[in-house]
């Protein structure tokens, strides 16, 4: 039988899954918000209002320079100002951003983006239901994304359904490109806690992990 076990969190972590997509306040905005993420896990005081006030100064900087002239500001800032409240840990703040961004995503690429936030954020608001939505909207739009996968496996997981979410990792695991242990799905397994027990929880998910610091030991790296 499997163990089911709780894996609501008020932290995660930001990805990307090609870093030569993002402006550089963008890229600045993703590593404060991961920081703000593991200070508040941390609850280290000091660093939290670090990176609060880091994250306010380059939402300012974003805003004037209307999304460093992305093609689509009205997504882009409410999206990158999302990130920013959900590192804050204001869930609801970040939920009602991502979702102006989503009205305006114009794109797959736009949409997967914002429905995979939404999808993580209602996880972390205990609603894996809703979470469950909005991870299926941003798996049509692509398929193949980890970070979208592994929310998925998260949401189905909490909601009970932990035979789609077995199917989830079982499918990661039989495909080879993605066992990388510097990849966007190590990141996840080894950094984002809820991911973690879920993984921990299910068989391949236990397979996986195993799979892949056995790759991380071939190579001479510490797990």
């Amino acid at each position: 039988m499997t163990q089911m076990v709780p894996t609501n969190a008020s932290t995660t972590i930001v990805t990307a899954s090609n870093h030569d997509e993002l402006s550089p306040i963008e890229a600045g905005i993703m590593d404060a918000c991961n920081e703000l993420h593991a200070a508040r896990q941390q609850n280290d005081a000091e660093a939290i209002e670090i990176f609060t006030s880091t994250l306010f100064t380059l939402l300012d900087s974003y805003d004037a320079t209307d999304g460093e002239d992305h093609p689509n500001p009205a997504w882009a800032r409410a999206n990158q100002r999302a990130l920013a409240y959900s590192a804050m840990g204001d869930l609801e703040r970040a939920v009602s951003l991502e979702l102006t961004a989503l009205k305006y995503a114009d794109t797959p690429r736009r949409r997967e983006i914002s429905s995979g936030n939404l999808a993580d954020r209602f996880i972390r608001l205990g609603d894996p239901q809703s979470a469950i939505a909005h991870f299926l909207d941003a798996h049509e739009q692509s398929p193949d994304s980890v970070p979208v996968l592994m929310t998925g496996a998260v949401a189905l997981f909490d909601a009970g359904y932990t035979d789609q979410s077995e199917i989830i990792f079982k499918t990661i695991l039989n495909n080879p490109s993605l066992l990388n242990p510097n990849s966007e799905l190590a990141a996840y397994l080894e950094i984002e806690p809820r991911t973690r027990k879920v993984a921990q929880s299910l068989e391949s998910g236990l397979r996986l992990l195993a799979k892949l610091r056995d790759m991380k030991l071939s190579r001479g790296e510490q797990s």
